[in-house]
Parts: structure tokens; sequence; C-alpha cells
């Protein structure tokens, strides 16, 4: 079972991740930029986030992934104190900067040492139940943060109230974060470049570059519900207060993400990459049932469907990259499946305008849910055959 020190620090850091999230908009309007400047902003965190993911976890590896934890919550600091106290774009832009090298410095390195130290204590036929639960309280963590934001801010009726609780929440976990233990991984010999160790790795044709490209295929479909399921659930709902509705939906998806990261290990018990590609298919009758849905019944039901799938996609990928990647490379191939993720949602986002300028919401969603399908069962026939041989 997993640490109740790691449990309380894996839910902790995401809930203070899901403390700003419905109210970043409003944070960064209340700085005194314009609405049309917000989109630079967060582009600016995103790229941050994009340039400094997989230097992280080079980092995490070769220095250790508690020192790199640490790091990214001193980062958050600064950037809570701009985001409280400064003014106009250059404070907003800062602010972004800090969040960004923090979010990178985030990626990997707990979840890195968790699986370490439950391996030390477990057999590797027991890691589907340590990634299962790292999935689920990083889920629900981020769902309770999400609605715990905005009810602070709600009751409170200033945004003093969600900076100052997330401010104190990254403090706790700074104290408890000392407090870790982490025993040294060992370095392969022969090889302490850790950009030559990383090409080396995906040059190859094992389990662990099939992993990191698989990041870049899902990015397509996740990315067309998260851009487009506001709008559409606004219009369902024929315009009305829509408001309260969508964070509550928004809250929603990461517990049925973890949903379907409890289910994955029982549905699911022996994670291979046949079987992965499998349930990704699924994407496609979730995209297709958002497609459909014609009230907002049907469509919150179809939304959380999609999201129970994600979860279970969720614990089958960090099962298989955690059992694949060498213990002196974890941190490092966890960032770079995070970084692949991005680009993919980066270079889908084009296609994404272009089909909602060309068509309408519901027929973008069919199409990106015919690629999912169409990519994942082809895949699926590759390692099939590859199996075979």
């Amino acid at each position: 079972m997993l640490d109740k020190k790691h449990g309380v620090l894996l839910f902790l850091n995401s809930f203070a991740t899901g403390l700003l999230s419905p109210l970043l908009t409003l944070l960064l309007l209340d700085k005194g930029i314009g609405l049309a400047a917000v989109p630079l902003a967060v582009g600016l965190h995103s790229a941050v986030a994009v340039v400094f993911e997989v230097p992280s976890g080079m980092a995490a590896d070769r220095w250790g992934r508690k020192s790199c934890f640490l790091v990214s919550l001193a980062l958050l600091l600064p950037g809570l104190g701009l985001l409280a106290l400064g003014q106009g774009m250059t404070a907003v832009l800062a602010a972004m900067v800090f969040q960004g090298l923090a979010r990178a410095f985030s990626s990997g390195s707990l979840d890195a040492l968790v699986v370490e130290e439950f391996l030390l204590k477990n057999s590797p036929e027991a890691l589907p139940k340590c990634t299962a639960r790292i999935s689920a309280l990083t889920s629900v963590g981020l769902a309770v943060g999400c609605l715990s934001g905005g009810g602070v801010y709600a009751l409170a009726g200033s945004l003093w109230a969600p900076l100052a609780l997330k401010g104190a929440v990254v403090l706790a976990l700074l104290v408890l974060g000392m407090g870790l233990a982490e025993h040294p991984v060992e370095r392969e010999e022969g090889q302490t470049n850790p950009v030559a160790l990383l090409a080396s790795t995906l040059r190859g044709k094992g389990l662990v570059r099939a992993l990191v490209l698989y990041s870049a295929a899902l990015a397509p479909p996740l990315f067309a519900v998260e851009v487009f399921y506001q709008p559409r659930f606004t219009e369902l709902l024929g315009g009305g207060a829509a408001g309260w509705a969508l964070g509550t939906l928004n809250a929603g998806a990461y517990y049925a993400a973890a949903a379907g990261s409890v289910l994955g290990p029982r549905l699911v018990r022996r994670p291979t990459l046949p079987r992965l590609l499998a349930v990704t298919a699924l994407l496609g009758a979730g995209l297709a049932g958002l497609a459909a849905a014609g009230t907002p019944v049907l469509f919150v039901a179809a939304y959380f469907a999609f999201y129970v799938i994600i979860g279970s996609t969720d614990y089958l990928t960090s099962t298989l990259m955690n059992e694949a990647a060498p213990p002196s490379q974890r941190a490092t191939l966890l960032s770079a499946s995070s970084l692949t993720l991005q680009l993919g949602g980066m270079a889908a986002s084009p296609l994404l305008s272009a089909g909602a300028a060309m068509g309408t919401i519901p027929q973008v969603w069919l199409a990106a849910g015919g690629a999912v399908t169409a990519v994942m069962l082809t895949g699926l026939l590759m390692s099939l055959r590859t199996l075979k041989r």
C-alpha cells in the first residue's frame, strides 16, 4: 500500500494546483490586463513549462527527486506573491514565468520519488496498485481544489482568499517535503550524459519510445474536449446561467478520472501496450457520445464517461512507463511523456481551430474520435504482429 505521507503529499500538491484553476482568468484581469492579453500570459506559462519540462526531469534524476520537488514549491511562492501584490502586465508575465518553472520542476519529480520508494518495499508486481492510487489521488486532489477555490472565493468575495489558501498549502507542502526520505538511485555505468542517455533510450524500439509517442497521439482528442466542452454545454443549456454548472462539471471530470483510475486495475489487472491501445480506442466512442448528446443530461453523462476512460488510460500508461523506465531515467521519461502530450496538443490546436471554423463542435469531435480510434487500432494491430514474431 502507498505510504500515508506520500499519499498526503500527492493529494495536497494536486489540491494546491486546483485551487486557482477556475479563477485564473479572473486573477489576471484583476491585475489590470485586458481580456485579449490573457491568452498571451497563459501561453507564456505553457511555453516556459514546455521548455523546462525535460531538463527538470533530468535534474530530478541527477540531483534527486526530493530536491526538484522542493524547488518547484519554492518557485510557486514568488509567483503567488506577484499575483497577490503586483499590478500590470510586467507583474503578470513574471508570475507566469515562475508558475511555468514550478510546473516543470513538479512534473515527474514527486511521482518518481513515490514510485521508487514504493518499489523498495514492495515487489514490482504490486506496481499497478501504486500507480492507480497515484492517479486517483491526483484527480481527486484537483477536483477538491477546484471546488474549494471557487467556494472560498464565493464566500469571501475576494481573490485574496484563494491566493492566501494556496500560499498556506504550498508552505505546508514545503515543510512536509523537507521530511521526505529518498534513497539514492543507482546510475548506469558508462553513461553520465543525461541528454545522450535519453536519446539512446528513445532511439530504441522498446516500450518506452512507444509510450512517449503514445502521449502525442492522446493529445488531440483530450484537447478537443477541453477546448470545446464549455461553449457546447452552454449552448445545450440555452444560454442560461452556466457558470456554476461549468465549475461543477470541471470538478466532476477529475472525479470521473479518479473513478477510471480505480476501475482500471479491476478491469485490466495486467497492463500491456495492446490493452492500453484498445482502451484508448474507446475514446472515439466517448467523443461520438458527446457529439450526439442533445440535452445537458446526456452531455454530462457522455462527458463523465469520456473522463472515466481517460483515468483508465492514465493508470495503464503510468504503470507501463514506470515498469519500463530505467530507475536512473524515471523522472526524465515521465517529463518527456508529459512534454509530448503538450506538444501534441499544440500541434492539434490549429487543426481544431480550422475544424471549428468550417464545421460545428460535434463534427470536430466526431473527426477527432474517428482519428484517435483509427490510430489506436492501427497501433494495436502492429503491436500484436510484433508479439507474434
